[in-house]
């Protein structure tokens, strides 16, 4: 059962630890004085398996960076089913939506395991040039990961998707469940199945 719940826990991470990490994660050295800022503005939270700390709706004022886990970005259509759009894990980030679009978010995010996070405010992209290029820059491949997939529903068969699939998600498709994979390509969880099958029979 998921948990509605999307409240998260701060954990008793430093702050020189957490600004190492963060260092480490957008690939650049902060100064003394960005780090005494930083130090007020971020916070390491954790998600446990199954929350879902963005719903569609929410008018979200943070941002995470995963350090570790794997979180899945899905709608609800018309008869109730859940529709898998995107998957971020280590390094990658969520809910970026809202700061992008000045407008609610249009989909649901649940975390497919626990969850540690950098949990950054919006103002501070706001602040730093610099870290919101680095924002525009993931959104930008995601944008492009979208746009990939897009072209791979209308021309690509249902076999073709799931290789594509293999090849992208490569390093996490083994934590990915089949029901999440099948929902992302566009085929029912059956479907998908009798295609592994036939892989692993050839």
């Amino acid at each position: 059962m998921k948990n509605l719940n999307k409240s998260s826990i701060i954990t008793s991470t430093s702050k020189a630890e957490l600004n190492r990490k963060f260092e480490h994660m957008l690939g650049f050295k902060f100064s003394n004085e960005e780090k005494e800022y930083l130090s007020h503005m971020i916070h390491a939270v954790q998600f446990e398996k199954g929350d879902i700390p963005v719903h569609e709706g929410d008018e979200m004022k943070n941002f995470y960076f995963i350090i570790s886990g794997l979180v899945r970005g899905y709608y609800i259509d018309e008869d109730g089913n859940e529709v898998t759009k995107c998957f971020s894990c280590e390094n990658q980030v969520f809910s970026t939506e809202c700061y992008r679009t000045m407008l609610s978010s249009s989909f649901y995010v649940e975390c497919i395991e626990d969850c540690d996070c950098i949990e950054v405010p919006y103002i501070v992209l706001e602040k730093w040039k610099i870290l919101s290029e680095t924002i525009q820059n993931l959104y930008v491949k995601e944008v492009e990961k979208l746009e990939k997939r897009v072209r791979g529903m209308l021309l690509m068969n249902a076999t073709q998707r799931y290789e594509n699939f293999c090849m992208e998600y490569k390093s996490v498709m083994e934590r990915i469940p089949l029901k999440y994979v099948a929902s992302f390509i566009g085929i029912k969880a059956e479907s998908l199945s009798r295609i592994r099958h036939e892989k692993m029979s050839n």
